[in-house]
């Protein structure tokens, strides 16, 4: 009566490949068991063990796990992050509550964001990314808010966590409020981020109010469409008095010029304005342009008693079989400075004194080398080093340096002077230093680099011990 089985098992891996056909493998077989008798006990239970094993080894192909991090600000907030729907204690979340933050995608694969539990609810989503780059993600949100208030989720994705707040209001009723400054201007108002012509707003670009809460509860307040965007905002007020609330915008501003904007809640009323700066044309690809005649002047905003930098692209060198474009830089108390630039392939590179980026100590003879400072296809959180040099520091001691680089954003907006720069690059320089036998440590000093593509450095922030020593900032400039 133990026949059947034992054939049919030996049959495993040929006929049961499909998951619904072990199933009945496995009813036939345990029907097959009952009708033994005790003394095959011990080998029914190593049938099943080796039916176990048989099923173990059968298994779909898993997508492998992708790699990257979550974008956050320096505060840790999510950034951008965006919570949809209302959330109100005692009611269960449903489509229109979840949660939107973004990631940067570093290898394409699987992946499970999500959140920790907090008040009787939470947010999760999974799924698989097919490429790399910054991408936003939107999580569910399941359970339903025990309490009334404001909830700060922390947000899980691989090793990389950020924060998002969530408010939870009573119950469906209303705030009862006015408007600071209505029917006319709104009071204390202040208009946060950049505005651009053809440049879509981003969670920075928000607008503060001030209102007069008597009641406390939901609100909602919106304005009207002008030049393509809007701005508006909802949540929960937690209690009376004056106090302020941000109005996200949205949308994309199609010219420039000045925007007046309604604010509405209700019958109330107040208006502000915005002011949309021009897309700076650019002729030229390069995050460092390197042609001939091109010219910048910078102000140095810790030295206002001084002329501006003017840095010019005068000529060529070649050095070490390498052909460099030959920058001045003029300033009135240092008279004329001459750099040695070249571009190979997407990569920029210096020829300079290794030493010339730290004041933590100098070789005794002068040490010329290259330093890779700039990249392009850079993205977010891309680092790089330069080569190690070595030799005697002014003090006899062997000193080992190279320079550490980072692209903290590689598309950023920056506003300089009323000028409006997209497509830039911030990039982040560390000296990196070691005697004989011992481990790097990074010097007590820090540069910030602006580029802007078709532009060049638009910025330079140098800081030492947690302070900022140096401040240049892109004034005018023509590039050929």
């Amino acid at each position: 009566r133990i026949e059947k089985p034992i054939k049919s098992l030996r049959r495993c891996s040929d006929a049961f490949a499909a998951r619904n056909q072990w199933v009945l493998f496995l009813k036939e077989f345990t029907f097959n068991l009952v009708r033994l008798h005790l003394p095959y006990a011990l080998s029914s239970l190593l049938f099943l063990s080796v039916i176990y094993s048989c099923t173990k080894e059968y298994s779909y192909e898993k997508v492998p796990l992708s790699d990257g991090y979550l974008l956050k600000d320096n505060n840790g907030d999510c950034f951008p992050s965006q919570v949809s729907g209302m959330f109100i204690r005692g009611h269960t979340a449903n489509s229109s509550n979840f949660m939107e933050v973004n990631v940067h995608v570093s290898s394409p694969g699987s992946y499970s964001i999500y959140t920790d539990t907090l008040n009787g609810y939470s947010f999760k989503t999974d799924g698989n990314f097919s490429d790399t780059g910054d991408v936003q993600v939107k999580l569910a949100c399941t359970g339903k808010p025990l309490a009334p208030g404001t909830d700060v989720f922390t947000i899980f994705y691989n090793t990389s966590i950020c924060e998002a707040s969530v408010a939870v209001a009573d119950s469906s009723n209303n705030s009862v409020f006015t408007l600071s400054g209505n029917p006319t201007t709104c009071m204390n108002n202040s208009v946060n981020g950049n505005y651009i012509k053809d440049v879509s707003l981003d969670t920075a670009d928000k607008v503060k109010i001030e209102i007069n809460v008597t009641t406390p509860g939901n609100y909602s307040i919106s304005t009207d469409m002008v030049n393509g965007y809007s701005f508006s905002g909802s949540g929960l007020l937690t209690q009376a008095g004056v106090q302020y609330v941000y109005l996200q915008g949205s949308g994309t501003p199609t010219a420039e010029g000045l925007n007046t904007f309604t604010v509405r809640a209700g019958t109330q009323a107040c208006t502000f304005t915005v002011i949309i700066l021009p897309n700076v044309p650019v002729n030229n690809s390069d995050y460092f342009p390197l042609t001939c005649n091109s010219h910048w002047y910078y102000d140095d905003v810790d030295n206002t008693t001084a002329d501006s930098i003017r840095r010019t692209i005068v000529d060529s060198a070649i050095i070490n079989g390498n052909l460099y474009k030959i920058m001045n830089e003029e300033t009135r108390f240092w008279g004329t400075l001459k750099y040695y630039f070249r571009k190979s392939g997407g990569d920029y590179y210096e020829y300079t004194k290794v030493d010339k980026y730290t004041n933590s100590f100098q070789y005794g003879d002068p040490l010329y080398g290259e330093l890779p400072f700039l990249k392009e296809r850079l993205s977010t959180g891309d680092t790089w080093e330069s080569a190690e040099f070595r030799a005697p520091a002014s003090f006899g001691q062997i000193i080992i340096l190279k320079y550490s680089y980072k692209c903290e954003d590689a598309n950023m907006t920056f506003v300089i002077n009323g000028n409006a720069f997209t497509n830039v690059y911030k990039i982040s320089v560390q000296p990196q230093l070691r005697s004989e036998g011992n481990g790097y440590g990074g010097a007590n000093e820090k540069f910030y680099y602006y580029y802007a593509k078709g532009v060049g450095m638009i910025s330079l922030e140098k800081t030492s011990l947690g302070n900022t020593t140096t401040d240049l900032r892109l004034r005018q400039w023509v590039v050929n």
